[in-house]
């Protein structure tokens, strides 16, 4: 009988044990695998993070009348760093929230979200299609430098 008994006690210890142990498991794991939807105000707006974030204002991205200028396949994807650019020159913040922010600003936020699509895209790589994705973000920035006071309505500077 104190064998039975004791196997008994054995069994249940093993079961509880178990239990304890999944439900830890359960909670660590929950707790890895949250995403994040937080983000921090100087991070860039890439690929990566477009369902994150927002777009309050508008979703058009880079174009001229008749044709978008925001995406390249396989080389540049830049509708994201070009949705935060607009929204900037309204005079938005990167949460969309109205915001005293000069055109310089806008423009070097936009150069640096143009270069961290680039590095979401190729990594490190200094193959053709990167080296044109580079290219390609410096001469954004150049040409909004260039002419983008003209579509400024921000509150800031417009130099």
């Amino acid at each position: 009988m104190t064998t039975m008994l004791g196997r008994h006690r054995t069994a249940t210890y093993r079961v509880v044990l178990a239990t304890a142990v999944l439900v830890a498991l359960g909670l660590v794991l929950g707790w890895v695998a949250a995403p994040t939807i937080a983000y921090s105000d100087d991070e860039p707006a890439t690929p990566t993070n477009k369902a994150v974030h927002d777009h309050t204002w508008s979703t058009t991205g880079c174009f001229v009348p008749g044709a978008s200028l925001d995406a390249v396949p396989g080389v540049f994807d830049f509708q994201h760093a070009c949705i935060h650019h607009g929204g900037c020159y309204q005079g938005l913040d990167r949460r969309g929230a109205p915001a005293t922010i000069d055109r310089l600003r806008c423009d070097q936020l936009f150069h640096a979200d143009l270069q961290a699509s680039c590095g979401v895209m190729h990594g490190k790589s200094t193959n053709w299609r990167a080296e044109e994705c580079r290219s390609t973000a410096d001469s954004y920035y150049e040409v909004v430098r260039s002419f983008g006071t003209a579509y400024y309505t921000g509150s800031g500077s417009a130099a």
